[in-house]
C-alpha cells in the first residue's frame, strides 16, 4: 500500500535521527537490543500497535486492536490524534502516519506524548517487559510479538522507536546523552580550580551544567568541607526563577541530611527540564564565607556532582580554596640566638591599611576573626614561649604595627611590612629590638673628685697661713 510504505519511509528516517522503536516482527520470534544503555537505569518496552507481516516480509499493515489501552491515545482528543489517521475497514482499526507530520521535531514529539501517555497509571497501558541493566553497554528485549513498539527510559524523556519488517532483531540506541557539569572558584576575577581567601572573606563559585535535549530529574548536588559557610540567599542561575524553575534544598533546623551529607542541592522542576529543545548551558554562581574552621594546611573544598534519571551521575567537579598563616619572631637585636622577647605588642593591619580582628586560641596562636565573631581583639602580644602564629591570611602585603615595646627596648620607628607568598609556607617574620644606649653624663666621679681635692687644699692653705701667723706674733 502506497500509505504502508511512506510510513516505513519517514519512520526510518526517525529512526536514524532519534532511534525511537517502533517494531514489526513475527509473533513471539523476535527481539530489540538497546545500544548505550545506562547502567541502573529502568528500561520499559509498550506494544502500541499489533502489526501483520507476510511471510516473505514484503508487506505489513499496522492495527489498532479493540478494546487496546491505547485507544485513547490514537482517536478522538488523544495526543497521538495528530500524528496518525485511522481507517476503519470491516471494523478493523489500520492505522497510518499523517503526511503532514514529517520533521525530526515531529517524531521527537510524538515520542514524548506517547511515553507521557504511557506513564499515567489512569491509562493502564500494560507493559510487555521491563530491564535495569547493571552496567553501561546494550540488552535485548526477547520474544516480542509482532506489533509497534515504545521503549522510554529512566534516562530522560526521549524514546526510543524503531521500525523495520525486514528483519526479526532490531537494533536502537539509547538517545538520552550523558550529561556534563564543570565546577571553578574566583581569584582575582577569574575562574580556575583554587584560589586563596582571608578567614572571613567571600569566595564566588561557578558551576557550568550541560543540560541535555530530554532531560529527567536533574539534580546538582554541592559539598563544602568544614571551612565554608554556604549562602544560599546567593544562588542565582541565568534567567531562572527560584521555585519556578528550580528549588534549592538545605539541611535545615535539625533535618535530615542530604544525599552525600551535601551542603546543599539544587533541583530542576520537571516542566523546565521538559521546555529544553536543545543543548542547553547554564551557569550556576553562588557564595560562600571562608570561616574559623579553614585548614590552612589543606584547604578548603568544594565538590559539585550532578545526578539525572534513576543511577546516572557525573564525576565530582572539585575546587580548592587555600588560606595561610605566618610566624612572628621578636628578638633582641644583641642576641645572636634570636631567642623570643616577651612584652611586645602589635596590631596586623591588611594592604588597605585596616587593622585586622582577630581571635586570640593560645597565648602563641592568633588568627583572623570572621565578620560574625563577637569577643575579638585587635593586639597581638609576644612571649617568651616561642615564636608567634597567625592563622587565615590571603596571599596579600600585610603590615605589623608596634604598639608597645618590651620594657627597656626602644618602639619600632616604623611599622614592619612583609608579603604572605604562596611559595613559602613557613614565612616567619622577625622583627628585632634595641635596648635603650648609655647617654653621655656630667655629673661623673672625674669632677666630683676635683671638687674634693681642692677643697682640702683650700683648707690646708688657710691652716698654714694660721700657723705662720701664731709663730710671727710669739717672737
Amino acid at each position: 500500500m502506497k500509505k504502508t510504505k511512506k510510513l516505513v519511509s519517514l519512520l526510518l528516517a526517525l529512526a536514524m535521527i532519534f532511534a525511537m522503536s517502533f517494531s514489526v516482527f513475527a509473533a513471539g520470534d523476535n527481539s530489540i537490543q538497546v545500544n548505550n544503555a545506562q547502567g541502573g537505569e529502568t528500561y520499559k518496552i509498550y506494544k502500541m500497535l499489533d502489526a501483520d507481516v507476510n511471510p516473505e516480509k514484503t508487506a505489513y499493515s499496522y492495527t489498532l486492536p479493540a478494546g487496546s489501552k491505547w485507544e485513547s491515545f490514537f482517536t478522538g482528543s488523544g495526543a497521538g490524534a495528530a500524528y496518525v489517521d485511522i481507517n476503519i475497514v470491516d471494523e478493523t482499526k489500520y492505522v497510518t502516519w499523517k503526511d503532514n507530520k514529517n520533521t525530526a521535531s515531529d517524531y521527537e514529539a510524538f515520542g514524548k506524548e506517547a511515553a507521557a501517555y504511557a506513564a499515567t497509571a489512569a491509562n493502564g497501558v500494560p507493559l510487555a517487559a521491563t530491564q535495569t541493566p547493571a552496567a553501561d553497554g546494550e540488552f535485548t528485549f526477547n520474544g516480542l510479538d509482532s506489533g509497534y513498539y515504545l521503549i522510554t527510559s529512566t534516562n530522560g524523556t526521549l524514546s526510543m522507536v524503531e521500525t523495520t519488517p525486514l528483519k526479526n532483531t532490531v537494533i536502537v540506541n539509547e538517545k538520552n546523552p550523558d550529561s556534563t557539569i564543570e565546577k571553578k572558584v574566583e581569584e582575582n576575577g577569574a575562574f580556575g580550580t583554587e584560589n586563596s581567601a582571608q578567614i572571613g572573606d567571600t569566595v564566588k563559585f561557578k558551576v557550568t551544567i550541560n543540560v541535555k535535549k530530554g532531560a529527567k530529574n536533574y539534580v546538582m548536588h554541592d559539598k563544602m568541607d568544614d571551612g565554608l559557610t554556604f549562602n544560599k540567599d546567593s544562588v542565582q542561575i541565568d534567567s531562572l526563577t527560584e521555585g519556578t524553575h528550580y528549588t534549592v534544598n538545605t539541611p535545615a533546623g535539625g533535618a535530615a541530611a542530604l544525599a552525600d551529607n551535601c551542603t546543599f542541592e539544587i533541583s530542576f522542576t520537571a516542566d523546565y527540564l521538559n521546555s529544553i529543545t536543545a543543548d542547553t548551558p547554564l551557569t550556576v554562581t553562588y557564595n560562600a564565607v571562608l570561616n574559623e574552621k579553614a585548614d590552612v594546611t589543606n584547604g578548603e573544598k568544594n565538590n559539585v556532582q550532578l545526578k539525572w534519571g534513576d543511577k546516572s551521575q557525573t564525576e565530582w567537579g572539585t575546587t580548592t580554596t587555600k588560606t595561610y598563616q605566618f610566624e612572628i619572631l621578636k628578638y633582641d637585636a644583641a642576641d645572636d640566638a634570636k631567642e623570643p622577647l616577651a612584652g611586645a605588642k602589635f596590631q596586623l593591619k591588611d594592604d588597605a591599611d585596616t587593622v585586622l580582628k582577630l581571635v586570640k586560641e593560645s597565648p602563641t596562636v592568633y588568627r583572623i576573626a570572621t565578620n560574625t565573631e563577637t569577643g575579638t581583639i585587635d593586639t597581638i602580644e609576644t612571649v617568651a614561649a616561642g615564636n608567634i602564629v597567625v592563622k587565615g591570611v590571603d596571599l596579600a602585603t600585610y603590615t605589623l604595627v608596634e604598639t608597645e615595646s618590651p620594657e627597656g627596648y626602644a618602639k619600632l620607628s616604623a611599622p614592619k611590612e612583609f608579603e604572605v607568598i604562596e611559595s613559602n609556607t613557613t614565612l616567619i617574620v622577625e622583627v628585632e629590638n634595641t635596648a635603650g644606649n648609655t647617654l653621655p653624663s656630667t655629673g661623673g666621679m672625674g669632677t666630683t673628685l676635683f671638687y674634693v681635692v681642692g677643697g682640702i687644699l683650700v683648707i690646708g692653705a688657710a691652716a698654714i697661713l694660721i700657723l705662720r701667723k701664731r709663730a710671727s706674733d710669739n717672737k
